[in-house]
């Protein structure tokens, strides 16, 4: 009699025993698999494949849930993984590679990820619900063991199942603790698999099936006993427990009758309600109740959670946000924002001047950019003001922290409300403002900035009067005669000092506070089969005459480039297209060329760079 390598746990699922256990689903319209172990299920899938076509379901990126992807993806199966962990899927050499070894403080398991690319066909993405094989499967966030894992709930014969990974993996417990020490002697991710469980149990689950345990059939005292026994990490890491409360389910705050703030955004996120009931949110960032991540700043690392909807549904019958105004570009302002595209179908209004940086992030080489690309639905022009449904908007540019910015002045509820983004903070606790209070400019130079910069915001605070100030990382205070004139000290502080310490003055030679003669656009290329690459970008002339200016690109030996002379005015900054040409068969990983500039007869050496990928996949 034959005996089958797998095990029936309930009509229509069965388990394989590898280096993790694998699930086997059998649907009306195909067979679905949960982790793929080693792959030696594929010695056996004539067992339980009842349906074509054959789909692997990856709860996070370990190898030993992973690696047997690829014998699977040979035996037809397409291969579908967790979002938040794509990098370690694609790219494992450019992990390892990026991987800091000397000095390392970075105590992610992520040493424990694929050595060889998986061949992820499609991704799972957080809070969509998927229709595989017949059935509707249901993506929960619960990162812990690696910052992207998720768990998939099935309904099945009537029963809710779980495929949790390794999240949790018996009564009480989980597999190990050590890929939970994201830092150096933190528990950041067992905050992470505290938060994680809570969002499972809203799922309403009658099973668990764990990649490193048993299935559970009594989920609620399983997490209930796991979390009790989380809470006692505090006796060995003091304070530990403190990160373990459960969010408020009322998690807005009131400002004014149609103005309200989210308790557990990271930088502050506004809500603005319409006459109507629509909901516009000024930003929309990390939610600070849900997740901690790693010390490491990376991609994968800053994992994007919803936040204000359960605030917004009590109090307005709304379980949607219609429209985001961004104030910045920055990843604290904007992370959220594809997630309620995807969701809502959310509309976004942007300034035009800085539209651009959302919605092409790769041609830029700024601090802070998220990676996602962002459609701008609405270009906001400068200093024109515009309606959102009752509510009028004027937009005016800004620079100092960062040159991709608007200063947004509104009326709401007949108060004039101005968000200063993150331009303007003081040295006060909370950074709002009290009486002899100073100003601190938050100016960051590789974010764009420029003399005169906060006099300009200055001069457009005057013009609006604003009784009510929003910023990104405050709480919202009220204006004074004493808030303007600490803010006129320090502009004027801010141009003096810089004039002092730099070589600025009108008849010098000088590419301004910034520091940057040009740059290259894209900052980042793709060229999978090589051939030119083709840059544009700018060039500033540092002359207070007009000048004659020389450009060419340099790159590795045998590499050719264009030269090209622009004709430039007084401190003339002017758009440029230029080109470089790499050597048939060349292939290379962000690569570097640099942007070489002479300006009336003066070289100024590499002003710029960008970075160009030949021959490889992208990702």
């Amino acid at each position: 009699m034959h005996t089958s390598a797998w095990q029936q746990i309930q009509d229509g699922v069965f388990m394989f025993q590898d280096s993790c256990r694998v699930y086997a689903v059998q649907c009306p319209q195909g067979t679905v698999l949960i982790n793929a172990g080693t792959g030696l299920a594929a010695n056996h899938l004539g067992e339980v494949v009842k349906n074509e076509p054959l789909t692997v379901l990856l709860t996070h990126h370990f190898r030993d849930h992973t690696d047997g992807s690829i014998r699977l993806h040979a035996a037809g199966a397409n291969i579908l993984g967790p979002y938040w962990d794509a990098e370690y899927f694609l790219d494992p050499e450019q992990h390892f590679r990026e991987r800091q070894i000397w000095n390392s403080y970075d105590n992610r398991w992520d040493r424990f990820s694929p050595v060889r690319p998986i061949p992820v066909t499609d991704w799972m993405m957080d809070y969509e619900t998927r229709n595989i094989a017949g059935l509707a499967w249901e993506v929960i966030p619960t990162p812990g063991a690696t910052n992207g894992a998720s768990s998939y709930v099935v309904t099945l014969n009537g029963r809710r199942l779980a495929f949790v990974g390794e999240l949790i993996c018996g009564h009480g417990r989980t597999a190990r603790l050590a890929p939970l020490q994201y830092n150096y002697n933190d528990m950041s991710g067992a905050v992470n698999l505290w938060h994680s469980c809570s969002r499972l149990l809203d799922a309403k689950p009658d099973m668990l099936l764990p990649s490193l345990g048993d299935p559970i059939d009594d989920p609620t005292g399983a997490i209930g006993a796991f979390k009790n026994n989380l809470k006692r990490l505090d006796v060995i890491v003091p304070g530990f427990a403190a990160a373990l409360n459960e969010p408020d389910d009322d998690d807005i705050e009131q400002i004014l009758p149609h103005l309200y703030r989210s308790k557990y955004a990271s930088a502050h996120t506004h809500f603005v309600i319409s006459k109507s009931g629509k909901v516009m949110s000024l930003d929309y960032e990390y939610n600070t109740a849900a997740y901690l991540a790693p010390g490491k700043q990376h991609v994968s690392n800053r994992r994007p959670f919803l936040h204000g909807l359960s605030g917004l549904k009590k109090h307005f019958g709304t379980d949607r946000i219609d429209t985001v105004l961004v104030t910045h570009f920055h990843d604290d302002h904007v992370n959220g924002i594809p997630l309620l595209q995807r969701l809502f179908g959310t509309t976004v209004w942007a300034g035009k001047h800085f539209s651009d940086i959302l919605e092409r992030p790769n041609r830029y080489d700024r601090p802070c950019l998220w990676h996602e690309p962002i459609q701008v639905t609405r270009h906001l022009p400068d200093a024109e003001t515009v309606y959102w449904e009752d509510v009028p908007i004027t937009l005016y540019p800004m620079s100092g922290h960062t040159r991709f910015a608007t200063l947004v002045c509104m009326e709401i509820d007949g108060k004039r409300v101005a968000h200063t983004g993150d331009q303007i903070f003081f040295d006060t606790e909370g950074k709002d403002f009290e009486s002899g209070a100073r100003l601190f400019t938050n100016h960051v130079y590789k974010n764009g900035l420029d003399i005169g910069c906060y006099k300009q915001t200055l001069e457009d605070l005057r013009r609006f009067q604003p009784d009510l100030i929003l910023t990104g990382h405050t709480i919202p205070y009220q204006t004074s005669d004493e808030w303007y004139e600490v803010l006129d000290r320090g502009a004027n502080a801010f141009d003096d000092i810089h004039q002092s310490l730099m070589i600025l003055g009108d008849g010098d030679v000088h590419f301004g506070a910034e520091s940057q003669g040009g740059k290259l656009k894209p900052y980042r290329l793709h060229l999978p089969t090589g051939g030119t690459a083709e840059f544009q970008g700018w060039v500033l002339n540092p002359f207070p005459s007009a000048c004659k200016a020389m450009a060419r690109l340099i790159g590795p030996a045998g590499w050719e480039s264009e030269s090209i002379e622009i004709e430039l005015a007084p401190r003339e900054r002017k758009e440029i297209q230029i080109s470089i040409t790499a050597p048939a068969g060349t292939c290379c990983r962000r690569q570097p060329v640099g942007l070489d500039m002479t300006v009336n007869g003066r070289a100024f050496g590499q002003v710029a760079e960008a970075l160009l990928t030949i021959g490889h996949a992208r990702f």
